[in-house]
């Protein structure tokens, strides 16, 4: 079913519910919150229940309580007084719609039971179904019993989270004093070692003072004894400084005739490069003829040690055919002997 408006009340349970989660209440969110409703009638009843919780009572600390310190606790103490009342407002409004409901149910049983009794007395002919009608309104009264018992059952436990809602907020009203007083012991700490701190700060410093004018004095002092050895320093090097330059005067005497003299060596050595690089041509030169002589000798080499095989051949068969000849010519005519094996 459509609901026909958006009323404060419910624009203000939606704010607060945001609240409680510790979201900034919103037009948008308190819509998403109601799923329903216009801008326009969102804005109006916001705008309202900001104004009035801005008009409600502040929450007031202790007056022993240090400006800083009520500064910084201000607004952990209004979060938590406006999550307590808004609790304890959900509460009461829960119990509220518990007892509407409880008063309409009894309303509602009394209005049947009267209206049961008079069809009872009409229908007092019809017994057998005045009877039944008797026994249905009698099974409708004991629910409607139940329904009050659990009505007030219900306003019994909103009385009982109403109590445990102010139990909390007395809670956290003890603990933020107790931490207000822990912080205030902790600044006193702090202020006692800030005291500390600047008693030491001020004992090194007037050490340091003193310790800069002993130094200053001592610095005085070898300043005086530098500036004197200063002056005695500067004469020395005055006459150093003289004899460095007569030397320096020898040396470039002695450098303008070694450039000279580099000059020749470096005319020397350029035709000592040209002859040696003549001397580098020549031998290479030299060397290819070498080569190619000694590849001459290799070929006649090999020539000679073959013409040496055909004429040690030569020789082998000149050899046997003299020895043949020999034998064919100083051999008797008569039987042939055999020649003895040698």
């Amino acid at each position: 079913m459509a609901r026909s408006g958006i009323r404060y009340e419910d624009v203000q349970e939606a704010a607060e519910t945001l609240l409680g989660r510790g979201l900034n209440p919103t037009i948008q969110r308190v819509r998403e919150v109601l799923g329903t409703g216009s801008n326009t009638t969102i804005s109006e009843h916001l705008k309202q229940w900001q104004q009035r919780l801005a008009e409600s009572p502040k929450a007031v600390l202790p007056p022993t309580v240090p400006e800083t310190v009520m500064t910084a606790l201000k607004p952990f103490w209004k979060i938590a007084v406006q999550q307590a009342e808004a609790a304890f407002e959900e509460q009461r409004a829960v119990a509220t719609q518990a007892v509407t409901v409880a008063e309409q149910t009894r309303d509602a049983a009394v209005a049947s039971q009267q209206q049961t009794q008079a069809t009872a007395d009409d229908l007092s002919r019809q017994l057998d179904a005045a009877t039944l009608s008797a026994r249905q309104l009698a099974d409708r009264l004991l629910v409607e019993q139940e329904r009050r018992a659990a009505a007030e059952t219900a306003i019994a436990a909103a009385e009982q989270r109403a109590r445990a809602a102010i139990e909390a907020t007395a809670q956290i009203r003890v603990e933020t004093e107790a931490r207000i007083a822990q912080m205030e012991a902790v600044l006193q700490q702090l202020r006692a070692d800030m005291t500390n701190q600047q008693t030491q700060a001020q004992q090194r410093i007037d050490e340091a003072q003193q310790r800069a004018e002993t130094n200053e004095t001592r610095l005085l002092h070898l300043f005086d004894q530098d500036r004197a050895e200063h002056a005695t320093e500067r004469q020395a090097f005055a006459t150093e400084r003289q004899e460095w330059k007569n030397r320096e005067a020898g040396w470039r005497i002695q450098l303008e005739t070694q450039r000279r003299e580099n000059i020749d060596t470096r005319a020397a050595r350029a035709i000592a490069e040209e002859r040696l690089r003549v001397r580098d041509t020549e031998l290479r030169q030299v060397r290819a003829a070498l080569t190619i002589a000694e590849s001459r000798y290799g070929d006649m080499a090999r020539a000679t040690d073959a013409l040496r095989n055909e004429l040690r051949t030569a020789l082998d068969a000149q050899n046997r055919l003299r020895q043949t000849f020999e034998m064919s010519h100083q051999a008797p005519a008569g039987p042939k002997i055999p020649p003895e094996s040698e």
